[in-house]
């Protein structure tokens, strides 16, 4: 088998050709230098973008750190505000001897007009979509205006909003903004306004390639077909060649006539003896360069570079004896999804930063994740979150960002929604950790479960009307746009498929099962709750009490603080938290704040590891744990098992050996043993099996041969265990596991049967 290059030779290996490129294609980046004012306010600053008006305004000192103490209301105002960058630059003169000279903002949040030289070129409204503008006719050699005029935002939408009938169920449905910014239970109501995004000036002559990427079509065991798609722009008609080379060998070309305008054009090609890219702990990450080259006779016009690897994805949704199976295949192989939600790691979201996402995703790594679950609340994450999700096996299920609301369904919005989907779609389909594409978070369940018909007084007629919107985005528009730019990955319309107080979401489909949380319930009823794919549950905690005295800023600290609650945005949550706390640790009185925060983080981990414990040993009928959440967007009390500035909680330490690849766990009713293994391979092993007093003497001990095939869970009869432990006060015992294959420990695990109380060790 051939290896792959070492990436820092595949980086130099097309040197020759990026030089000839920069003949045709031009880049002016346009990010330096800006002037940001607010109308009728005395705000006059000198900015960089990316920018949001909130990150400049601290940056500058205007206002104070949006995520410390209580200053959330101080700050609202800023979203209803007129707000105006603008930009004085000279052309380069290599870019106005082009032929076509566009100009590009790749986000702008949200309402926006942009003029150049006191031109108007559009409009923006949509927070997810790339601007283009051709501006060829437009540029002078000096000296250009460039002007982007925010309007008000919270005004516009309001208005918007109004106007709509009939009535939606959230006002931030009209807008293409991501909704967490208008407040959640774990989110501040910061709606960014801003250029969120680069700027620049590309020009070309001739032609271009506007997007290049790479797709697996199908594997076998001698060779991998793929498929490069292209979007081609030429000025006039023309014969040009497509090539491809595969880690700096040619491998494929394509005569391509191009007519004028954009064009999408297909090379389909094969590589012999491929190496696979796996899942975390299912095999390596091999990733191959792909140079692709658009040739004007031997003149190279254009060149991407895109690194991919080689795997196929597929969803399983069929008829079983219980209701519907759900679960996924990698590579043909079944798998057991294992993981978290992932949300913004900020709320302004130009704080976005690629060594703290590095951070986080190591942790989930190190934590044996599989698969995170992009939130449909947030925004698109960047490429850098996909590069490194490829680099460490982490499967993304990526939700187009609709979350709780039914939407408009007029033809400009569904036209907006439509590029916007396109262009996503195209962006990441060459990432191979992108596992699948969802219409959005619960929304055919707030539909069919939330009572909008009733709370918003929809007649039969708008119903109908409204239904038959959702069906046209999420039935038709985003799969569409799935299946013809990508038609290697799977589409799931909703997540969750059925809501969690219907019976059918136990049984078929993806489940967010919320008794525990919303419905009060006990931790217990987890063993009780398992779904086929548990894509949504979880308990709050506090964050690090580090985390508190940083955002505290001498504030006294108590569950009654006043930063406290600033920092708690569930209406229930802090009493929760105290409810479950005295439920699972009656006879422990915290000697300080310090330690009840730490109480709260056990409370939570004891919770998981139930409902992960009941998930994991309900293979195959359940195939799937993404618990809520693995991060916050900034310090807050929530679900997350990693606080804001990176402090793991409990939970998260707890998940390495819940989420290792062989799980040991006592059946809580017979007391039986499981093992639960995701390895690809057999294990053939002893089983070692003590009982233990609080103080660790042994009350019985037994061993025990085990086998189990690949990917297998099952349980086994301890003899002699059952009557130990019916003998047992279970609050003062707990059970130590070893799984051990000759010499070498495979798994380990001590099982206790209540909340038990650890003191706090390594940092946390």
């Amino acid at each position: 088998m051939k290896k792959l290059l070492p990436l820092f030779l595949l980086t130099f290996a097309f040197s020759a050709c990026q030089q000839i490129e920069k003949q045709n294609v031009v880049v002016q980046l346009l990010n330096q230098g800006w002037t940001l004012t607010g109308d009728t306010l005395n705000i006059n600053m000198q900015v960089d973008v990316p920018s949001v008006v909130q990150q400049s305004l601290y940056e500058n000192g205007v206002i104070p750190h949006p995520y410390l103490g209580t200053v959330e209301n101080q700050l609202l105002w800023i979203s209803d505000h007129p707000w105006d960058y603008t930009l004085r630059f000279d052309a380069d003169k290599e870019l106005l001897d082009k032929e076509k000279v566009e100009l590009v903002f790749d986000g702008i949040d949200t309402y926006a007009e942009v003029k150049l030289n006191g031109e108007k070129l559009f409009f923006a409204d949509n927070q997810f979509r790339v601007w283009k503008y051709e501006v060829k006719d437009l540029l002078k050699k000096k000296d250009n205006l460039l002007e982007v005029h925010f309007i008000r935002y919270d005004s516009t939408q309001l208005a918007l909003y109004e106007q709509h009938q009939p009535r939606l169920p959230e006002k931030y449905a009209v807008t293409r903004k991501a909704p967490y910014q208008h407040g959640w239970d774990w989110a501040p109501k910061y709606k960014n306004v801003g250029i969120w995004k680069r700027v620049e000036l590309i020009g070309w002559s001739n032609a271009k390639l506007q997007d290049a990427y790479i797709l697996t079509e199908n594997i076998d065991n001698e060779k991998a077909t793929m498929r490069l798609c292209l979007d081609v722009e030429s000025k006039a008609e023309g014969n040009y060649v497509a090539e491809i080379y595969v880690n700096g060998e040619k491998n494929s070309q394509k005569n391509i006539h191009l007519n004028g305008g954009t064009q999408n054009e297909i090379l389909n090609f094969e590589i012999e003896n491929p190496e696979l890219w796996w899942p975390n702990e299912m095999g390596e990450q091999p990733l191959y360069v792909f140079d692709v080259l658009l040739k004007d006779g031997d003149k190279v016009l254009d060149f991407k570079k895109i690194w991919s690897g080689i795997k196929t994805f597929e969803m399983v949704d069929e008829p079983d004896s219980i209701g519907r199976a759900f679960y996924f295949k990698v590579n043909g192989v079944p798998f057991y999804a294992k993981g978290a939600n992932y949300v913004p790691e900020e709320m302004i979201e130009t704080w976005n930063d690629v060594d703290h996402t590095s951070r986080l995703l190591e942790q989930a790594k190190d934590a044996h994740f599989n698969m995170l679950r992009v939130w449909g609340g947030g925004i698109y994450p960047s490429d850098d979150f996909f590069t490194l999700c490829d680099k460490l096996g982490i499967l993304v299920w990526e939700d187009f960002m609709y979350a709780g609301t039914m939407y408009p369904y007029d033809e400009a919005f569904l036209e907006n929604a439509r590029i916007e989907a396109e262009e996503q779609v195209k962006r990441l389909a060459s990432h191979p950790s992108l596992a699948l594409w969802c219409g959005g978070n619960e929304i055919s369940e707030g539909y069919y479960n939330w009572g909008w018909q009733k709370s918003l007084n929809w007649s039969e007629e708008d119903d109908k009307a409204i239904k038959a919107g959702y069906d046209r985005l999420f039935e038709n528009i985003l799969p569409q746009a799935v299946a013809q730019y990508d038609g290697t990955r799977p589409y799931w319309p909703s997540s969750p498929s059925k809501g969690w107080g219907r019976p059918e979401s136990l049984t078929e489909g993806d489940v967010h099962y919320w008794g525990v949380w919303w419905g009060e319930l006990p931790y217990e009823v987890y063993r009780e709750k398992v779904g086929r794919f548990n894509s949504e549950y979880g308990y709050q905690s506090y964050p690090d009490y580090q985390t508190l005295l940083k955002i505290a800023q001498g504030e006294e600290l108590s569950m009654d603080a006043e930063v406290i609650a600033a920092h708690q945005k569930h209406a229930r949550g802090t009493r929760q938290i105290d409810d479950f706390i005295k439920r699972y640790y009656p006879d422990i009185q915290p000697k300080d704040f310090e330690e009840y925060v730490y109480l709260s983080q056990l409370s939570q981990a004891y919770g998981m590891e139930i409902a992960i414990e009941a998930h994991r040993t309900a293979k195959p009928y359940n195939m799937g744990t993404l618990y809520w959440q693995l991060n916050d967007a900034w310090p807050v009390t929530s679900w997350s098992s990693i606080d804001y500035y990176g402090h793991p909680k409990v939970l998260q330490e707890r998940l390495k050996t819940l989420f290792a690849p062989v799980l040991l766990s006592i059946d809580q009713k017979d007391y039986g043993v499981f093992v639960t293994s995701d390895l690809l391979r057999n294990i053939d092993g002893t089983l070692s099996v003590t009982v233990c007093d609080l103080e660790n003497h042994p009350l019985f001990e037994k061993k025990m041969k085990v086998k189990l095939e690949a990917n297998e869970n099952r349980k086994f009869v301890v003899e002699g265990l059952s009557e130990c432990l019916r003998k047992a006060d279970l609050k003062k015992v707990y059970v130590k596991l070893e799984l051990t294959e000759g010499d070498t420990l495979t798994a380990e695990r001590k099982c206790y049967f209540s909340a038990f109380y650890e003191p706090r060790q390594n940092g946390l």
